[in-house]
């Protein structure tokens, strides 16, 4: 599915992404790429496999590539490290990687294992130095601390097989929620019914729905409501156009609806939006 806007501080230099973000919420997506959240201020709440878990600072989060997540619109902004990095980076290991998920993704400082937390958290924290202070080879020595997270991944984050229908029942589950993300990518500046899309998903109503919320955690609505006001966003920060046209060029059928919608997602007003005034 659409990527959803975050700044990319390897600016693709690197088979990995970085972020330091503190985006209030993010809508349920995929992605082939292996996560680690590491949260640096206030609690985060994210969705994963229709269960939420609450992430407090210093915790770690780990997404295996294919998993459907979602971050949770908190109180106060989150502020938090992401990396992604390929499955080819693990070489020979990316098939047990890919065939396996992780059996408790939530890594707090006081895990069982009293070294898998701290050899964790001082491989983020030294590529978040490397980064910021950019000293001479700094590139060099954040892939040497990524492939480090490799290993320790490989060698001390519990990881259970899947078993060949719980895989095929995995797959089809995002092949199906991929035909709905397209279908909202291509039609969401017009209204759009759940029966329309339970088609195009090739479901009745009632177990379409059923499936959404399942799998992602949120409801059709929200999660349009969600795509629309991501695009909007964009808008609002790429081009002068009035917050009118932005509104309904985005889907929404009043400017009323809008602004509401908005500031329920985004935390303040399109016109603060636009002028980057942004809630603390």
């Amino acid at each position: 599915m659409e990527a959803w806007r975050q700044k990319n501080l390897t600016g693709g230099q690197f088979p990995f992404n970085l972020f330091i973000t503190d985006i209030l919420e993010f809508p349920p997506h995929w992605h082939e790429e292996i996560e680690i959240i590491y949260v640096l201020e206030e609690e985060l709440v994210i969705g994963l496999h229709n269960e939420l878990h609450t992430i407090k600072p210093r915790d770690l989060f780990l997404i295996n590539g294919g998993e459907i997540h979602f971050f949770v619109p908190p109180p106060k902004k989150s502020k938090r490290i992401i990396l992604q990095f390929e499955l080819s980076l693990f070489e020979t290991a990316a098939p047990k990687i890919q065939s396996h998920k992780i059996i408790t993704p939530l890594i707090r400082p006081d895990h069982p294992s009293p070294t898998l937390h701290r050899d964790l958290e001082g491989q983020i924290l030294q590529i978040q130095s490397e980064y910021s202070q950019k000293q001479t080879g700094f590139p060099l020595a954040i892939k040497a601390r990524i492939y480090d997270l490799i290993t320790i991944i490989l060698r001390q984050v519990p990881l259970e097989p899947y078993s060949p229908v719980e895989r095929n029942k995995h797959l089809k589950r995002l092949e199906r929620l991929e035909q709905v993300f397209h279908y909202v990518a291509q039609n969401h500046t017009r209204g759009i019914t759940l029966a329309e899309i339970a088609q195009a998903a090739n479901f009745s109503v009632y177990h379409f729905t059923r499936f959404f919320k399942e799998t992602t955690g949120m409801t059709f609505t929200q999660y349009l409501n969600n795509y629309r006001v991501n695009q909007a966003a964009k808008f609002l920060t790429d081009t002068s156009d009035p917050i009118t046209e932005i509104a309904f060029k985005s889907g929404f059928e009043s400017v009323k609806t809008f602004n509401r919608v908005f500031k329920q997602l985004k935390g303040c007003s399109p016109s603060a939006f636009k002028k980057g005034q942004l809630p603390l």
